[in-house]
């Protein structure tokens, strides 16, 4: 079962999305720049007991990627079609194998702001040590989730108990 619509994200992405078969939760796209990435949307309870989906991005090669703006844009389009599909919770949690988490923090928060919907969603951000190593975290909803305050509840209370 494939979670999101491939052909509603390539009639709006400027760069073109492709998926195997049989990874549905798994979105790939190569940038003009030679980047290639990999966008996970996996169902998750672990930071949201009530349910989300946890949203995954991979530079694959970790390769130098410019200021790409068709990278924010596929990126928003796939977001865009998850919300069009599920009125869910979506989490982000920065990737933490090179020590960059602050920064992609920092540049996934101004993409999302310079959404042209962002009024309609509900974005509220955390950061802490887990174990030693700093985490960056990201929860984003619909304001008109029923489920959001449930939602955010769940999630400051693992945040409190995950963060040293």
């Amino acid at each position: 079962m494939n979670i999101l619509n491939l052909e509603n994200i390539n009639a709006k992405s400027p760069y073109k999305v492709m998926q195997l078969n049989e990874f549905p939760h798994l979105f790939y796209f190569h940038t003009d720049y030679g980047v290639d990435y990999e966008i996970s949307i996996k169902a998750n309870d672990m930071f949201v007991r009530s349910g989300a989906f946890i949203l995954d991005i991979r530079n694959i090669w970790g390769q130098t990627s410019p200021n790409d703006i068709k990278v924010r844009q596929t990126l928003i389009v796939i977001v865009e079609e998850l919300f069009s599909r599920y009125n869910e919770v979506l989490l982000y949690i920065t990737e933490t194998d090179d020590g960059k988490q602050s920064f992609r923090d920092r540049l996934f928060v101004r993409w999302f702001n310079a959404y042209e919907h962002h009024e309609q969603f509900f974005i509220q951000t955390a950061e802490g040590k887990m174990e030693g190593q700093m985490n960056f975290l990201a929860i984003i909803s619909r304001k008109d989730n029923p489920k959001l305050p449930q939602a955010i509840k769940e999630f400051e209370e693992t945040i409190a108990f995950l963060f040293d």
